[in-house]
């Protein structure tokens, strides 16, 4: 039995694949793998009702935490399956844990739930909400380049000068007047507008619409990377469609991708002088585009084992 079978592409070692063997947990993994295709990442301590218990936390294939998976003895004696999942939660439960979580002492009758309820969310369905939360990397960029609104700089009566003045209409018997200083500062921030606007359509469009990297960092320190192009950005309708360049795939270290490896370096170097900013490995946890570093930094909340700082950036 080789560890490429249950464990992760890149993690799992010959003396974890033993411990799995032996676990009580190992028919369960055995299954979800066979079923769903999900892979152990590794052992970890998790709660259950009888306490701390060892569980095995899976990932998809491509290295996107899923669920954990154990076992625990209950009243009577009997072996109890446990899996749980951020991704689905029921209606009842005493706790966010037990909400999280579906139990059985029978493998077969857990594996139908699992896929009665659909509670295993597939490969690609996964990879999509990932890519698009990069709606949020838009925005922090737009955000940057400034304020491409135009916001209304002149009172009524102002206009109401201009109008008349258009229409070819007499001002001064309605006792009104044009100031010419205030007309041309108007323009000129109108116009500035409209140069802010076109500009952050062909930025976005050059960092998305392009190949980029996304990049995300989990509390294991993990990265899992990869690379793709926006095809559509129709944000008012939410609607978003991309092209995969690269799958994600999981890395233990930056320095199992050596493509990234110069440009992770500068941006830890970039930060670590910025005390008092929370940092995930030395990456900044914020929501900020850096226009010298080209790369945009959001997270949802900060890293845990499913949830990862995200990182853009042009390929």
């Amino acid at each position: 039995m080789s560890i490429q079978r249950f464990f992760l592409d890149g993690f799992g070692s010959d003396d974890e694949l033993a411990s799995l063997k032996e676990s009580p947990a190992f028919p369960l993994v055995r299954e979800l793998e066979f079923k769903f295709g999900l892979k152990v990442l590794r052992t970890a301590v998790t709660r259950s009702d009888t306490g701390a218990v060892v569980a095995f936390q899976l990932c998809n294939k491509f290295g996107i935490a899923i669920a954990k998976v154990w076992t625990q003895q209950i009243n009577d004696g009997r072996t109890e399956y446990c899996y749980r999942s951020p991704y689905y939660v029921k209606e009842r439960g005493s706790s966010r844990e037990d909400k999280e979580t579906i139990r059985s002492v029978k493998i077969s009758s857990l594996m139908a739930t699992l896929t009665r309820h659909n509670v295993v969310p597939p490969h690609d369905e996964m990879v999509g909400k990932k890519v698009a939360m990069t709606k949020d990397a838009m925005s922090l960029m737009r955000r940057h380049m400034g304020e491409s609104n135009k916001s209304q700089l002149m009172r009524p009566d102002e206009i109401h000068a201009l109008l008349a003045e258009f229409l070819g209409q007499d001002l001064n018997s309605r006792g009104l007047s044009i100031d010419i200083s205030l007309c041309k500062n108007t323009l000129d921030k109108y116009d500035e507008a409209d140069r802010i606007r076109d500009k952050k359509v062909e930025e976005v469009k050059r960092a998305f619409a392009n190949p980029f990297y996304m990049i995300g960092v989990d509390e294991l320190g993990h990265h899992i990377i990869g690379k793709f192009s926006l095809t559509v950005m129709d944000e008012a309708n939410n609607k978003f469609q991309y092209e995969t360049i690269e799958p994600f795939k999981r890395y233990a270290t930056i320095e199992d991708y050596p493509d990234l490896v110069p440009l992770m370096t500068m941006v830890k170097v970039s930060y670590e002088t910025k005390d008092g900013m929370a940092k995930q490995n030395g990456y900044p946890i914020q929501d900020k585009y850096d226009e010298n570093l080209d790369m945009t930094f959001f997270y949802s909340q900060r890293p845990t084992h499913y949830d990862c700082l995200w990182m853009t950036t042009p390929c």
